[in-house]
């Protein structure tokens, strides 16, 4: 019943995979949202089936935060400004991966913005391969950001991985860092099914190491990154909030594991690091940022529960936002949303149930 939702990944066999810890190539620091348009540019160089299509990507200096910068200048037939029309566009890239000859990168200026194309991109490209009977490849890439924090209103900042998560067909990859996103987008580009790319405004400015002129590796498949090891607490979450649980753990000084998720969907999620913590540390504190009721960890948690039931010593904590959506008062907005002072008081519960305060 189940076979064909989506490819077995054997495409990736083979590929380089590194980790910034251990590249022996020379490193720099660069913003988050420059290594985001380079490692475009440089597949866009060396595969001429990947076009590039949404709204503003080709004007603006790189559309709204840039992260298209340059790619018209060299690349002007494959990157395609679209109209305000997303079941349009989306279903233009759905149609362009399953028609083989082409490799698109959907851009969703704002992840709501993905709800106006529902039906193309639940309905048709997540479920096409497996209506085909597992032999439709889907290679479509769609780029979207998380705006939390930026201010602009209810409509325009949503995460959208809790319901990509419980969608069939997709594959989803999330970085915290400019080394992971391009190993990430790599992947996510080489892979056959339709994968969600999801940014983070508050990541674009940041800094971070790269490998100097090394464009060309993947994460490996299905592999969280460990960002501090610890034994009392396993941590999961994923884009900005990594380094709100870091703030969090170094404030509260609970001896928590953090893993980086990266890959979050249910077919690629490293279930082998998340076991292996909770075996050490029979605790857990999924952390995001976005609503409540549309949240990742809400089938996370319950998988979890499932799967380790007998090695937690207390039942799974979360840190998520409210059940409404935020608005555009900073005031409300922060309030709606979860930050580095949510991840303490989840720390601080979390600690309460083994005996720590």
């Amino acid at each position: 019943m189940n076979v064909g939702v989506r490819g077995d990944a054997s495409e990736l066999n083979g590929a380089r995979t590194e980790e910034l810890e251990t590249h022996t190539g020379e490193k720099e620091e660069v913003r988050f949202v420059d290594a985001v348009a380079a490692v475009m540019d440089r597949r866009m160089e060396t595969d001429s089936r990947i076009v590039v299509l949404g709204e503003d990507v080709h004007r603006l200096k790189g559309g709204t935060n840039g992260a298209t910068k340059g790619l018209v200048e060299k690349y002007p037939e494959r990157i395609l400004g679209t109209p305000i029309s997303e079941n349009a566009f989306a279903g233009l890239g759905g149609g362009m991966a399953l028609d083989g000859r082409f490799r698109p990168v959907v851009e969703f200026m704002y992840p709501d913005f993905m709800w106006v194309a529902a039906d193309q991109v639940f309905n048709q490209i997540g479920k096409a391969r497996h209506m085909f009977g597992g032999d439709a490849s889907v290679p479509v890439v769609i780029r979207t950001k998380v705006a939390m924090g930026s201010g602009y209103g209810s409509q325009h900042l949503m995460d959208p991985a809790g319901i990509f998560a419980t969608a069939p067909g997709w594959r989803i990859v999330a970085a915290s860092n400019p080394f992971d996103y391009i190993g990430l987008m790599n992947a996510a580009l080489a892979l056959e099914d339709p994968v969600l790319v999801i940014e983070h405004v508050d990541l674009y400015a940041s800094k971070g190491e790269i490998a100097v002129g090394d464009f060309d590796y993947q994460i490996a498949f299905g592999k969280a990154a460990i960002k501090r090891a610890g034994n009392d607490l396993t941590v999961l979450t994923y884009l900005s909030m990594v380094s709100h649980s870091l703030e969090a753990v170094e404030q509260t000084g609970v001896d928590a594991e953090v893993i980086d998720l990266r890959w979050l969907d249910r077919a690629s999620i490293d279930w082998s690091t998340i076991e292996a913590s909770i075996k050490k540390t029979n605790a857990v504190l999924i952390v995001e940022q976005g609503a409540q009721g549309t949240s990742y960890g809400s089938w996370l948690s319950d998988e979890i529960q499932r799967r380790y039931f007998d090695y937690l010593d207390q039942p799974v904590q979360r840190v998520h936002g409210g059940e409404a959506s935020p608005s555009i008062s900073k005031v409300l907005e922060r309030a709606a949303i979860a930050k580095t002072e949510e991840v303490v008081a989840g720390l601080k519960n979390a600690a309460t149930g083994f005996g720590k305060n």
